[in-house]
């Protein structure tokens, strides 16, 4: 994963809808934030952000003890490179942690390992 940067979707701007920390936010106890990135298919990633690579993905809900709460799939053009999605968990600190890939490199190495710089 590349180009990893914040992702502002309509939805939060509903009512209850509450914007907790920079790029966090919160309803009903559940926090979240949106995330765009760029698979890389040079590290076993796919090419279309229409099918997500398993790898690093599910690394990174293992390592932030976060989920996928939202795939914006209508924000996805076919054949395009940018991929959505919106995390969540009952912990914001979990959320805050999660941030901090944002501009970084993101990959699983040969032994399979994650790796974030």
């Amino acid at each position: 994963m590349k180009n990893i940067v914040d992702y502002y979707p309509d939805k939060y701007c509903a009512d209850g809808v509450n914007c907790v920390a920079a790029g966090v936010y919160e309803f009903e106890g559940l926090y979240f934030t949106s995330l765009s990135f760029e698979q890389e298919p040079e590290f076993g990633e796919h090419d279309d952000a229409s099918d997500i690579s398993q790898h690093p993905l599910e690394d990174i809900l293992h390592k932030f003890n976060v989920y996928v709460q939202d795939y914006y799939e209508y924000d996805v053009y076919f054949g395009s490179k940018v991929c959505h999605l919106e995390f969540a968990s009952q912990d914001i600190e979990n959320i805050k942690a999660l941030r901090g890939i944002i501009g970084k490199h993101v990959y699983c190495n040969n032994d399979g390992e994650l790796v974030i710089e």
